[in-house]
């Protein structure tokens, strides 16, 4: 049975908010999210959500990218969580924590890995570090 959607606001207020310090109107974030952990509530959480949630937490937050990837990578394998391709973006947040190479690029590696692909179109040289071959434009 699936789940409902998550916005990022709702992932956002989880993972930075003191359960002390919580505005009233959030405090409901913290039971919700350990009923998603033990699967007893079920979530939709989409790619674009969870690469914003990334972004929010390193852009605004100034959350440093590895610690990033791995709070999102836990959250990830809540029992509750539904995410398509969720073994191709914990292998994203894999690579991130692992190489610190950026969100897309990391996205493009795992995607190279599950597929087979060898090369990419890039100017990127982190590409190579991580096995595949920049192809000539």
């Amino acid at each position: 049975m699936a789940g409902n959607l998550i916005d990022t606001n709702v992932i956002i207020r989880y993972l930075v908010e003191n359960p002390e310090e919580i505005q009233e109107k959030f405090k409901g974030v913290f039971p919700f999210f350990q009923k998603v952990e033990s699967g007893d509530i079920k979530i939709e959480l989409t790619e674009l959500v969870l690469f914003e949630s990334f972004f929010v937490l390193n852009r605004l937050y100034k959350v440093p990218s590895k610690k990033a990837a791995k709070i999102l990578a836990k959250l990830v394998q809540f029992k509750g969580v539904s995410l398509p391709n969720k073994k191709l973006i914990i292998t994203c947040l894999t690579i991130i924590h692992d190489t610190n190479i950026d969100l897309v690029d990391a996205y493009l590696i795992a995607l190279s890995k599950e597929k087979g692909i060898k090369g990419i179109y890039s100017f990127d040289k982190d590409m190579v570090k991580c096995g595949l071959e920049i192809l000539k434009i």
